[in-house]
C-alpha cells in the first residue's frame, strides 16, 4: 500500500475468520512501527520493544498500544487505513465476481520481531 509502506501483510487469520460472521471479515494487519513512527513522528512502546527482543510477536487490538504517543495521535493513522482496506471491495478494479458481501475491518495489528531496526535489536 503506498500509502501506509508500514503495513506489511493484510490477512484473515483463517477461512474461518472468513465465514465467521455474516457481514463482517476481519482482518490483521503486519506492521512495522518503527517505519510508522518515522512517518508520524511517533515512538514505539517500550514494552513492545522488549518483547520483540526476546524473539517473541506483539499482538494488539489498537494501533495506540503500540506507540507511545496514544489515542490521540494513532487514531487518525488507523481510521485512514480502516477506509483503504475497507474500501478495496468497493473498487472498480475488483471484478464483480471477486467482490464479498462483506464489510472488512481490521481486526488487530501483528508486529515481528524481524521489524526491529539493526540499532535497536542489541
Amino acid at each position: 500500500m503506498r500509502e501506509f509502506p508500514f503495513i506489511k501483510d493484510v490477512y484473515a487469520e483463517d477461512e474461518e475468520a472468513i465465514n465467521r460472521y455474516e457481514h463482517y471479515i476481519w482482518l490483521s494487519v503486519d506492521i512495522d512501527p518503527y517505519q510508522m513512527g518515522q512517518m508520524y513522528g511517533l515512538s514505539v512502546s517500550k514494552f513492545v520493544t522488549r518483547v520483540l527482543k526476546r524473539g517473541e510477536p506483539y499482538w494488539a487490538p489498537y494501533l495506540s498500544t503500540l506507540m507511545s504517543g496514544g489515542v490521540d495521535e494513532t487514531y487518525p493513522i488507523a481510521r485512514a487505513m480502516e477506509k483503504v482496506i475497507g474500501g478495496v471491495h468497493y473498487s472498480p478494479a475488483l471484478p464483480s465476481e471477486l467482490k464479498l458481501d462483506k464489510e472488512m475491518d481490521i481486526s488487530g495489528y501483528m508486529v515481528k520481531p524481524e521489524y526491529l531496526p539493526p540499532d535497536i535489536m542489541s
